[in-house]
């Protein structure tokens, strides 16, 4: 019993630590192209109706932010994010 949760929590954190790791990825790529195209965290936040807060949370990568808004600032940007499950269903 205690064998089979310890297996649980290690594939919990490794599942955790991939979604922060895939979270910082999309971070830097829409801070990226956001530099490209010479805007500021602020002209973003104005134009999708977000806080420039926000919009910082987001290039950072931090997981508390709702992926239909990451969606959102991408599509400002031109950037077509694709979602893939892993492992199947």
């Amino acid at each position: 019993m205690y064998q089979k949760r310890r297996e649980t929590d290690k594939r919990y954190k490794q599942a955790a630590t991939q979604q922060c790791d895939d979270m910082r990825k999309i971070g830097a790529v829409l801070r990226t192209r956001r530099k490209e195209l010479g805007y500021s965290q602020s002209e973003l936040a104005q134009f999708c109706g977000f806080s420039q807060r926000l919009i910082s949370e987001m290039e950072r990568g931090r997981d508390t932010v709702a992926i239909n808004k990451v969606m959102r600032y991408a599509n400002a940007l031109g950037i077509d994010l694709v979602l893939s499950i892993r492992g199947g269903i």
